[in-house]
């Protein structure tokens, strides 16, 4: 099992999205959410450590950047 660390940044737009919830069903990955701030009006951030098949880390992080969010490790 592979695990990385990573911070997902949400637009204003986005904050609405259930991408965590995506990634467990599109990747069969876990996220273990490790700290966040979220605010409706504003965006936010999540602190994530993913965990799962490294292929399939690697195809969730590409569909979350696909879907607007600016992920950094």
């Amino acid at each position: 099992m592979h695990t990385l660390k990573v911070k997902f940044e949400y637009p204003l737009q986005q904050i609405q999205e259930p991408i965590v919830s995506s990634l467990v069903k599109k990747f069969d990955v876990a996220p273990n959410i490790l700290s966040a701030n979220i605010v409706p009006s504003k965006g936010g951030w999540l602190i994530v450590e993913l965990q799962g098949d490294e292929a399939q880390i690697e195809k969730a992080v590409a569909w979350t950047v696909e879907q607007g969010i600016t992920v950094t490790q």
